[in-house]
């Protein structure tokens, strides 16, 4: 059921009011408008409504972050609080539909009650509800067999995913690679032949950004591992040559690329897929 839409005088013969993250507006008890005058927008009301909107706006993408963080982790999230931030309609448009492990079995997250009862749905599309309390853990694209069969049951249920996890690419490493090499390089496209352009895509993306590298840190059979997609150096008399790939462990010693898991392995190529754009090369292929 659709929650009714609570609208507030802005000026005379207009109203606004928020609808999830965006701002609509109507003439007073009329048909909803394309597009919100300006002088409505400037009006004292339109102003609040825009800040309102910002936070909002800000904490639906704090709630994205954190989720995908879970699926990098790969560790349990209690079921407490699961059924704590529920409620809240930009933690659940996160979480719900995501592929999930929890006792022993997997299934599409369908639900989470006020006591921390779980709901999944298992790939022939029954409901099943573990033992209350039980902990979710987010899985990984890469670490599912075949991806077929829970985006075909989210297209029969009519549901999509507002946390990249199906339609994220997963890549593997291809055969005939040097598997104690510690790098690999990364295929560019016309925008990364900029340092600056590089960064800016990877801070963009929300990577931290470390001398030089944009690194991602996950978690992967219980074992830490953050890749670095080297950017260039920006000091002066440096070169500028950018687009070398790696892996390092918590110690920070390079890891051989044999001993790259599939997540952090998918992981660094999709970073540096966003960072460089053109990264259908020597080292990855698609599953």
């Amino acid at each position: 059921m659709t929650t009714p839409l609570a609208w507030v005088p802005a000026i005379r013969g207009h109203e606004l009011a928020l609808d999830g993250t965006k701002l609509r507006c109507r003439k007073t008890g009329g048909q909803v408008l394309k597009s919100i005058p300006s002088a409505v927008r400037r009006s004292p009301v339109g102003e609040r409504f825009a800040a309102l909107q910002e936070q909002l706006a800000q904490h639906e993408k704090e709630c994205r972050a954190t989720v995908e963080s879970w699926l990098l982790g790969g560790l349990p999230v209690p079921a407490p609080l699961l059924a704590r931030v529920w409620p809240d309609p930009s933690w659940r448009t996160g979480l719900q539909h995501l592929v999930v492990h929890v006792d022993g079995r997997v299934g599409l997250l369908a639900g989470v009650s006020d006591d921390g009862l779980v709901r999944i749905r298992e790939a022939d599309g029954a409901l099943y509800g573990p033992p209350i309390g039980s902990p979710v853990t987010l899985v990984h694209p890469a670490l599912l067999d075949d991806l077929g069969p829970w985006r075909r049951l989210l297209e029969e249920h009519g549901a999509t995913q507002g946390v990249e996890q199906l339609s994220r690419r997963v890549r593997r490493q291809r055969e005939g690679g040097d598997p104690a090499a510690t790098g690999i390089d990364v295929d560019r496209d016309e925008y990364a032949e900029k340092f600056g352009s590089a960064r800016l895509r990877a801070v963009e993306n929300g990577f931290d950004v470390r001398g030089g590298f944009a690194v991602l840190r996950m978690t992967e059979r219980f074992v830490t591992v953050e890749a670095r997609c080297w950017l260039g150096s920006d000091e002066p008399g440096s070169s500028g040559e950018a687009g070398r790939l790696l892996w390092v462990d918590a110690a920070e010693r390079p890891v051989p690329l044999g001993e790259v898991g599939p997540v952090a392995w998918t992981e660094g190529w999709r970073m540096a897929g966003l960072i460089y754009g053109g990264t259908d090369s020597r080292g990855a292929e698609d599953r």
